[in-house]
């Protein structure tokens, strides 16, 4: 497949469940807001634990939707969408931080 292709998928994949990522930042950056730098690492393992329960329930869910990412496998399209939003939720934890 073509990257282009691939990277339309992921991000239509993304946008399924931007809105539970979306509340999960508030989440974490309302905790950081109020339990400072010394919690971050608590904070960044509530995310990556909670996306893996939310990951399993949309996959269980979701079942007959995966067909629609034209046979990407699953662990791809979860594992560049959790890495992304993990990356992404750092990224602008540390630039709150600054």
């Amino acid at each position: 497949m073509k990257t282009i292709k691939i990277l339309k998928l992921l991000l239509n994949f993304y946008l399924s469940i931007l809105l539970t990522t979306f509340t999960l930042f508030i989440i974490g950056l309302i905790a950081y807001q109020f339990m400072g730098v010394e919690f971050l690492p608590a904070i960044i393992w509530f995310k990556v634990i909670t996306l893996g329960v939310i990951g399993y329930y949309i996959s269980s869910y979701k079942k007959k939707q995966f067909y629609y990412y034209q046979n990407l496998p699953k662990t791809f399209l979860w594992a560049c969408t959790f890495s992304f939003d993990l990356s992404l939720f750092i990224a602008l934890l540390i630039m709150m931080k600054n």
